[in-house]
Order: structure tokens, then C-alpha cells, then sequence
């Protein structure tokens, strides 16, 4: 049976199809001798209708014309990966994914039927890291002879946006875009006073001086080892995005330097000084690489071209490598029923399943997250170790962010690919525990505690823990962090002092963390399966699948979490005043006002 089904998978969806059809049409023919006419006329109008399905489902939908145009519209609210519930397919259904645009884009580079790319950007609210890596994807486009065209659009483009758009060949820009040109800034607003004003205290506790999460909470000014960390990575940051924009620009560094910035631009002022190469509408662009507008558009919209791809798969059986995201605040059981948030039980099994796959050869575990539970970041670490004994390879792909518990579920796995400006690091551990007495007196509320001892109250938000109690607890939290450095130390290979050098909670960039040997390649997701090819043994030139997993069908995605509600506008509002990702505000609120030790990086 074994070897039927593998000389089956070496034969193309055309030859399984035409097999199937000539089968029919043969036993239709012989019951048709034997005088079984209804018999003998059903199978021949059965390989009829499996012809004409092939054509009209496979082969038609995916047909481009010669001389194609990809047209792509990068606006807000792309996710990285697919939704895996059904009714979030159904919500979100023709919505691209992060994971789709990288497919194309990819694969357009040595599609001969395609001669043009039209990106238009709106706004899609990505951070560096994401921007620099479609920036290099659309840079190789432009070197593999493609003529690629960014569009700006929307109300404000910022330099992220800007980053996106200069790895095009041509950029063209809506009259009344204004170009946000502000540099690249981080920050942090202190609630402290605002907190006292209203009858509530925080105390936290950090390992160690740079581990910076909670000090918006107990502090009024930022921490000079916080101050030092973003400074750096603020820096590299910036070299990276105007050494970017120097290069496809062919401009100065120095230049691109003062444009990225010169503050708010128009467009006539940004076609003068050489960021824009036209003001324009998307229309225009498509006017003029399609004049005659012929009734078959050469138009090539993400969906269909999307299908092209899977129909040039061919349907051939070849070696697997499953994508697995970690995407949002880590936490550990259930968590909140709106935003982005990544489950430690739920990620771990996914590694673990695929870890016990034959079909598997290695796995891509694609993070982005600011960390988060120490239990559910745990759980995912010791995931890719069960994975890696079974002998399936793990490499980490980075994203905009992948630090303190991010960066625990990454740093056992056989290689790590971070983008340049990935914030990542942050090997420490921060407690923090609100309590309110003096707002509970305002408003009236008593409280009477029977307790069996001194202690068992200590995290009722109706009093102070005492300077015993946080003495103890201090020594728990030193614990966690001697458990997440040990493992850094095993996992990257470092001598201990070498780890405590990175560690004591710092955050660095994707370059700082390459020369510090936290992570081993700069790249995007493209080459963490370039890696994880080298490391499964897969020849150069042999192909493979990449597949999220688990595969997306009805069975896998019942023991998924149910599809989630839109964020409630107040929380919304909350992200904005927090300065916080919208996406991820409802689980890092819920993760730091409940008392509990975490690895939770600075957001930036």
C-alpha cells in the first residue's frame, strides 16, 4: 500500500486526473460490450464530468494572460497567518495574509508570465522589521528584471510605510498623501503619579536592571539602563531604515538621513527632493500599463494569482515543512476573547504533533510576540526539545518583535533567523502586583479576610505586601531567571558570563543580536526555510511544500479556540493612549494586572 501511494504522489494532479478519466471511459466501453448500456454510459459521463470539473475549477481559475500585472494592496489590518477557525475563514474570507504576500511576491521573481508588480500602501501599520523584509522582497522583484510600482495612498504615509515603498523600481504618490517623515522613536508613558492621584500602588519586582516592562507603573522618568537599551536599538533601527531608503533611492546616506527626518511632507515637496518619482492615482499606473484596456484585463489580482500557485504545485508528493506562528502576548490556559494572543498549551501541541508527523521533514516556528506567561512560554520551549529529539529540525523565524518570553519559546530551537530590526533579547523577568486600599476607602468598600496565615492575603489588592513578603517572592523571581538564562546558556551555546553579559533584561536589535550570537542569521521568513531545507537534508534544487499547520479542515479546527470578537472601542481607545499595539492590548492588560511573575519585553 506504502509503495502505491508513493508511485502515486510522483505523478502530476494532470496524469492522476487523466488516469482516472481513461479508467472510466475503459470500463464504460467494456460494460457498453457487454450489453450493460446504463452501466457503461454512466462511467463514460463520469470521466466526462471530471474533465470538464478539472478545467473549469483547476486548470481555468488558474490561467494568467501574457505580459501580467500583480496587483497588490497592502492596508490595515493584515494578519500574518490564516485564521484557523472556521467562522474567522468565514469573517475574513478574501482578506490577504502576510503569509500569502510573501508567496507572491516570491514567486513572481521567476514568473515569466508576469512583467509588472502594482503594490498600493494605505497604511498597513506594520512594524520595521515586517517593512524591511517586503522592502527586500520587492527589491529582489526589481533585481530579477520585473518592473515593480509602489502606489501611496491613504491620508499619511510614515517612514515604515515609506521603507515598504522604496524597494520598488517607482514610487507614486496620491496628491494629498502627506509623507509623516519623523524618524524612528520609542517610548513609554509613566502612570506613577496618575496612579498615586488615584489611590493605587504598584510593586514590582525585575531581573535585572535593564528588564524595564513594568516601570511605567512605579517610576517617573524612564531608567538610565531602559534609556541605554532603546537608545541602541533606536539606533540601529534608524542606520537600518536610511541605509535602506540611501541604497534603493541612490541617494547619500547623509541625505536620505535628513528626508527621513525632515518631518511632514508634501508630495510636490517629496517629488522635488527625490522620495516620490510622480503624484498620481493607482488608476493612472494602471491606465498606463494597460492602454488599450482590453475586455481581458492583464490585471492579476492576489486571489487569483494565489490560485495559479497552487495549481503550479502540480500535485506532486513532496517533503514537508510545517509553518507554525506564535503571534501576539503569550499566555498559559484560556485567554481573552478579543485581539492577538498566542497559547502555550495550543503551540506547544502544534509543535509536538508535527514533531510526531512522518509527512514532516522540519519545522519553520515563526514568532512575533513580546512574550508574555512563563508556564505557557515554557511549555512551548520544552515543545521544540521533544521535537528535535524525535529528529525534526526547529528554526525560528523572528518578526517585528520576539523578546523576553518570545525570545524563551525561540532560543532552543537549531538556528534563529531575525530581521535587522527585530527587537528581540530581553532575557529577564518582572513581577508586578497592584494594590488599592487608599481608592477602596474613598469609595466605601470594606473588606474582612479570615485567613489562616500572615501570608494569605498578601495578593488581595486591598493591601501593600509587606517588605518580608516581597523579599521571598524576589528570591522566586531570581529562580525564573537563573532557569532562562541556564537554558540560553544551553540552547545558544555561550559561556554563562557571556550570557549574563546579553541577559539582566536588555533588549537589542536583530543586528546587535547577531553579534552577541542570540540569534544566527538576518533574514525574513524566506531564510528561515532555507535553513530549515539545509538542516532536513533536502538536495539543492528539490522542491518541497510549505504548509501551515495543522493543516486548516474541520477536524484540526475543533481543537482550536473559538474565532474572537472585535476589540470593544474602549480598549481600542486604551491601546493609543498606552501607546500599545491595538491587537494585543486586551491580553498585555490582561497579563499585568493580574499578579504574576512575567517575561514581558518593553513594547516600542
Amino acid at each position: 500500500m506504502k509503495l502505491l501511494s508513493f508511485r502515486l504522489g510522483t505523478l502530476t494532479r494532470e496524469t492522476r486526473a487523466a488516469i482516472l478519466a481513461a479508467f472510466l471511459i475503459a470500463l464504460g466501453t467494456i460494460c457498453l460490450n457487454q450489453g450493460w448500456r446504463t452501466a457503461g454510459l454512466s462511467s463514460i459521463i463520469a470521466a466526462t464530468v471530471i474533465g470538464v470539473a478539472f478545467y473549469l475549477f483547476i486548470i481555468r481559475p488558474s490561467r494568467i494572460p501574457l505580459d501580467a500585472v500583480l496587483t497588490l494592496r497592502l492596508a490595515g489590518g493584515i494578519r500574518e497567518d490564516a485564521p484557523r477557525s472556521p467562522l474567522e475563514q468565514l469573517r475574513s474570507r478574501g482578506v490577504a495574509t502576510l503569509f500569502d504576500i510573501r508567496n507572491a511576491l516570491e514567486a513572481a521573481a521567476t514568473d515569466s508570465r508576469l512583467k509588472a508588480v502594482v503594490v498600493e500602501i494605505c497604511s498597513p501599520g506594520f512594524g520595521l522589521a515586517t517593512a524591511h523584509e517586503l522592502y527586500e522582497l520587492l527589491r529582489a522583484l526589481v533585481a530579477a528584471g520585473k518592473r515593480v510600482i509602489a502606489v501611496l495612498g491613504g491620508d499619511q504615509i510614515t517612514p515604515r510605510d515609506y521603507l515598504i515603498a522604496s524597494g520598488a523600481g517607482e514610487i507614486v504618490a496620491n496628491p494629498d498623501t502627506a509623507l509623516m517623515m519623523l524618524g524612528v522613536s520609542a517610548g513609554s508613558l509613566f502612570l506613577s503619579d496618575a496612579l498615586s492621584k488615584l489611590g493605587i500602588q504598584a510593586q514590582t519586582l525585575q531581573w535585572k536592571e535593564y528588564k524595564g516592562a513594568a516601570e511605567m507603573f512605579t517610576r517617573e522618568t524612564m531608567s538610565p539602563e531602559l534609556r541605554e537599551s532603546l537608545e541602541a536599538v533606536i539606533g540601529d533601527c534608524h542606520t537600518l531604515l536610511t541605509q535602506s531608503v540611501a541604497t534603493s533611492r541612490r541617494m547619500p546616506v547623509e541625505r536620505a538621513t535628513a528626508l527621513m527626518g525632515g518631518g511632514f511632507i508634501s508630495v510636490r515637496a517629496a517629488c522635488a527632493n527625490g522620495l516620490v518619482d510622480r503624484a498620481g492615482y493607482v488608476e493612472d499606473v494602471q491606465s498606463e500599463l494597460d492602454p488599450e484596456e482590453k475586455p481581458k484585463s492583464r490585471f492579476v489580482q492576489l486571489g487569483r494569482y494565489l490560485r495559479r500557485l497552487s495549481y503550479m504545485r502540480d500535485g506532486r508528493s513532496r517533503p514537508r515543512l510545517a509553518l507554525i506562528h506564535g503571534l501576539g502576548p503569550v499566555v498559559v490556559g484560556e485567554g481573552p476573547m478579543a485581539g492577538e494572543f498566542f497559547s502555550g498549551e495550543r503551540v506547544a501541541e502544534e509543535i509536538r504533533r508535527a514533531g510526531r508527523d512522518d509527512r514532516i521533514k522540519a519545522i519553520v516556528f515563526r514568532v512575533n510576540s513580546p512574550g508574555g506567561s512563563a508556564a505557557g512560554s515554557d511549555l512551548v520551549w520544552r515543545a521544540v526539545r521533544e521535537a528535535q529529539r524525535r529528529g525534526k529540525p526547529v528554526v525560528v523565524s523572528m518578526g517585528d518583535v520576539a523578546g523576553s518570553g518570545g525570545y524563551y519559546v525561540a532560543m532552543g530551537a537549531d538556528a534563529i533567523v531575525a530581521s535587522p530590526a527585530t527587537v528581540t533579547g530581553s532575557i529577564g523577568v518582572v513581577y508586578a502586583k497592584f494594590s488599592m486600599p487608599e481608592l477602596m476607602q474613598r469609595l466605601g468598600v470594606r473588606v474582612e479576610m479570615i485567613k489562616t496565615d500572615s501570608v494569605s492575603d498578601a495578593l488581595s489588592p486591598a493591601r501593600l505586601m509587606t517588605e518580608a513578603e516581597l523579599a521571598q517572592l524576589n528570591e522566586v523571581v531570581g529562580e525564573l531567571y537563573s532557569t532562562f538564562t541556564a537554558k540560553v546558556t544551553e540552547g545558544r551555546k555561550l559561556d554563562p558570563a557571556a550570557t549574563e553579559q546579553v541577559a539582566r533584561g536588555r533588549v537589542w536589535s536583530g543586528v546587535a543580536a547577531k553579534a552577541r550570537g542570540l540569534v544566527d542569521e538576518l533574514g525574513g521568513l524566506g531564510c528561515a526555510v532555507t535553513m530549515a531545507r539545509d538542516k532536513a537534508g533536502l538536495k539543492p534544487g528539490e522542491q518541497h511544500e510549505l504548509v501551515l499547520y495543522p493543516p486548516a479542515n474541520l477536524l484540526s479546527a475543533l481543537h482550536l479556540a473559538p474565532a474572537r470578537s472585535e476589540i470593544p472601542w474602549v480598549l481600542s481607545m486604551a491601546s493609543g493612549v498606552l501607546q500599545l499595539p491595538e491587537r494585543w492590548t486586551p491580553a498585555l492588560l490582561s497579563l499585568v494586572t493580574r499578579s504574576r511573575a512575567l517575561l514581558l519585553c518593553p513594547w516600542l
